[in-house]
């Protein structure tokens, strides 16, 4: 009988690693021990993998709504966009990120541009994103790359907000907790990750628009029957 495992790569990246993350953090705050314990019964393992993937798919709707509905969505402006050389983002914004801006080559461009007219797209980013996401998904080896960039923007996205949460928690325990210097060291550790990470989600959400518009620029034309 063959049994699978219950869970996906997205769940561990995204979910299980930012709740551990959060879980620690807030074990240490409170000096409960429970997860840095010698020994664990098969209960306790259960039970703490379940506080963590509940945490960790809080964490996600809340980075999802925070990053890309706020930050990229009304901010920065959407990979389907700026990937065309539309954003509203300031000038100052732009030079600072500016690998986020690049637009896709004119080339590939006009390909998106033109297939997607052919297929009857409308004109908005997103009803090109569509169509060409429908026709390059059955195809296994974009697919594979897809879910990749998938699971590492994820990753990345529910990592950062768990380290400016993990910042906000450490030095509230040094401010007001009785923490020591290393709670504040943690809160400047936590807050370079959460800027890193970031940074890392804004690349990786970037590469996922951009692999699903390049594969179908270039994509070859089905033959046609003689």
């Amino acid at each position: 009988m063959e049994t699978k495992i219950p869970f996906t790569s997205y769940d561990f990246w995204a979910y299980l690693s930012a709740g551990f993350l959060l879980l620690v953090t807030a074990d240490y705050v409170a000096g409960s021990k429970l997860l840095t314990r010698d020994t664990w019964t098969v209960v306790q393992g259960v039970v703490a993998f379940s506080c963590a993937y509940v945490a960790g798919h809080v964490i996600a709707s809340l980075s999802s709504f925070l990053f890309e509905r706020l930050l990229v969505g009304k901010l920065l402006g959407t990979p389907k966009d700026v990937l065309f050389g539309a954003t509203k983002a300031p000038r100052f914004i732009k030079f600072l990120l500016s690998g986020y801006f690049q637009p896709l080559p004119d080339e590939t461009t006009n390909l998106v541009h033109s297939k997607a007219a052919s297929m009857n797209a409308g004109a908005s980013s997103e009803s090109r994103f569509q169509v060409a996401f429908t026709s390059i998904k059955t195809t296994p080896a974009v697919l594979a790359r897809l879910d990749n960039f998938l699971n590492m923007y994820g990753f990345c996205r529910n990592v950062a907000l768990v380290s400016f949460l993990d910042a906000a928690l450490l030095y509230w325990f040094w401010r007001w907790g009785g923490g020591t210097a290393e709670a504040l060291t943690g809160v400047y550790v936590a807050l370079a990750l959460g800027v890193g990470m970031t940074l890392r989600y804004l690349k990786f959400f970037r590469q996922y628009a951009s692999e699903v518009f390049n594969s179908f620029a270039y994509a070859k034309e089905p033959e046609k029957a003689k």
